[in-house]
């Protein structure tokens, strides 16, 4: 698959969580570009998308190699590497990118401390440069927050040459499953929908899954207040939802 995209990779340097958001002009962003694990790193795999960049990147950190030593020993062995694109972030923080030489129209990317932003067949420079500033201003919000405001930046100065499709958002903290994992897999504007899923899933889905059972705790600390609020309609949940109808 080909994902002509722009997505920013980040780290939290306050909790340590560590997480990905996308936007590209095609269906089903989420489940090809971005690849994240609770305390070993985050990768956005594309262009001509190899998973396996991502998937055995997210190892070698998780064994305790740099993002910079993985993406070089991933990016050396690969064939195609020159119509690949990867971002990826490690657990301290360290970032690392990767524009192939025929990943078409305008591509690049910008790395920082607990960053790296990324794009092909842009409409120019600009999407990259906007989503890298807005990363570093906003270091006092939640990861999610600053990935989100990140893609409407980069959205907003351009995007994806060839318009846009769909959108994703996923981050992961201190368990083996997401910590948030939200897809807007067809839409005719997706980042704003995005956000729009992210504003229900924030007074619903984040109550819910901050009591679910971990490696730790295998019974989960479910409250009344979460119980009684998941009983009624998506409508009446605080912050609204069912789909925006209501």
């Amino acid at each position: 698959m080909h994902l002509n995209t722009f997505t920013i990779v980040g780290r939290c340097g306050r909790t340590g969580m560590l997480g990905v958001a996308v936007c590209t002009a095609a269906p089903g962003v989420g489940g090809y570009c971005p690849f994240v694990r609770a305390k070993a790193g985050a990768v956005a795999t594309m262009s001509w998308v190899n998973p396996y960049l991502a998937i055995d990147g997210l190892r070698l950190m998780a064994e305790g190699g740099s993002a910079r030593e993985t993406l070089d020993k991933l990016i050396a062995a690969d064939p195609g590497r020159a119509v690949r694109q990867v971002g990826m972030v490690d657990s301290r923080g360290g970032s690392a990118a990767h524009t192939g030489t025929d990943c078409g129209g305008w591509c690049g990317h910008r790395i920082g401390e607990n960053f790296s932003a990324q794009g092909n067949i842009l409409v120019g420079e600009a999407t990259v440069a906007a989503m890298a500033e807005t990363f570093l201003a906003t270091s006092a919000l939640t990861l999610a927050e600053r990935l989100l405001l990140s893609l409407e930046a980069g959205q907003a100065h351009g995007g994806d040459a060839r318009g846009k499709q769909s959108a994703a958002l996923l981050i992961h903290w201190q368990e083996e499953y997401p910590y948030i994992d939200l897809r807007v897999d067809e839409h005719r504007n997706p980042v704003p929908e995005l956000r729009r899923v992210y504003e229900v899933a924030k007074h619903q889905s984040l109550p819910f899954v901050a009591q679910m059972p971990t490696r730790d705790n295998p019974l989960g600390s479910f409250s009344a207040e979460i119980e009684k609020s998941m009983s009624v309609a998506p409508a009446y949940r605080p912050g609204g939802g069912g789909g925006g109808s209501q």
